[in-house]
């Protein structure tokens, strides 16, 4: 990634791009908005941690004790869903809130063309992210799909979710 580039992260993710028939109207961007800060909301609220607390109650650790068995069934759960549903394959991608990277091959889009850009961010959530974009340039093997505006709370959404992802990322490298 340019060093001048907004914020991205790496992930492997089942993603495929659905191809449409000419540029999105104002109706079908805000259609998809709607349907991305749902699903971005989703996977904040899955992701989402408590702070500890420094002297805990017994309720405390009642509720901490119930959201521990809560992850395990829903590691369990993730682990399983893939099984059962129809999802495309795993690729390596990068994403910003302005961009999406994906391996080049024989299908990727001519440039300039216009389609869903359908990724799968979390095994928990059912629903895949599903932006509008436009194709751009194909060089040394990998796509760039530019992300197309949305409204301010689903790009808001999706800067918070890149955000963090990056945070993250940068972390766990500073652990290991």
């Amino acid at each position: 990634m340019n060093a001048d580039g907004p914020l991205s992260y790496r992930v492997e993710a089942p993603m495929r791009w659905v191809a449409v028939d000419g540029a999105f109207d104002a109706a079908a961007i805000d259609y998809w908005s709607e349907a991305n800060l749902r699903v971005l909301t989703q996977i904040a609220q899955f992701e989402e941690r408590g702070v500890p607390v420094e002297q805990p109650t017994p309720q405390d650790l009642e509720i901490q004790r119930l959201h521990a068995k809560l992850d395990l069934l829903l590691g369990a759960v993730a682990e399983l869903a893939p099984r059962f549903l129809d999802r495309p394959p795993r690729q390596p991608l990068q994403l910003s809130w302005r961009s999406l990277s994906f391996p080049a091959d024989a299908q990727t889009p001519a440039v300039g063309s216009f389609g869903l850009v359908e990724v799968h961010l979390h095994a928990l959530v059912l629903q895949a992210l599903r932006w509008p974009a436009r194709m751009g340039a194909v060089s040394a093997g990998i796509a760039e799909a530019e992300l197309l505006p949305a409204n301010d709370a689903a790009q808001q959404a999706l800067e918070r979710h890149v955000f963090q992802q990056h945070r993250r990322a940068i972390a766990a490298a500073r652990r290991s």
